[in-house]
């Protein structure tokens, strides 16, 4: 089963969207997770704001774990952590569009009346599977470039 296959089984028992992809990758980088579940678990509805995708988040953050940088003069590591993070966002606008939930599922989920809205037209279940799983494969691709 792929990574974002998992994800989406993930998202389907009752995890954010964040929270399904970072964890998927989270423990291949050390990751613990309970602690991916955890640091992930704000990020799901677009920071509960509907703005950017959890989806994106989780694999930014597991982007971050892969190939980010922790000494502030590191400028190589900075640079190649911003190339990293730059094509998983040209790779997800390819693929996906936009990058924030609003936009995608075309209500504001941090309202609620509008989320419920969302959830009887489908829209969760139709777009929140497609970004997680996309998410996902987009980041094993760049990873597996890395190695």
């Amino acid at each position: 089963m792929s990574k974002a296959e998992i994800a989406n089984l993930k998202h389907q028992s009752g995890f954010n969207c964040a929270q399904s992809v970072l964890s998927v990758f989270a423990e291949d980088f050390g990751l613990p997770l309970e602690l991916a579940m955890k640091l992930a678990s704000s990020f799901g509805g677009g920071m509960k704001m509907a703005a950017t995708c959890g989806a994106l988040t989780g694999a930014l953050m597991a982007l971050g774990l892969a190939c980010g940088y922790f000494e502030a003069d590191d400028e190589d590591q900075k640079a190649a952590s911003d190339e990293m993070t730059m094509e998983l966002l040209r790779r997800w606008q390819k693929e996906i569009g936009p990058t924030d939930c609003k936009t995608i599922l075309g209500y504001d989920v941090s309202d609620p009346a509008q989320r419920e809205l969302a959830i009887q037209a489908g829209a969760l279940d139709h777009h929140c599977p497609k970004c997680i799983g996309k998410g996902a494969e987009i980041l094993a691709d760049l990873l597996a470039k890395l190695n």
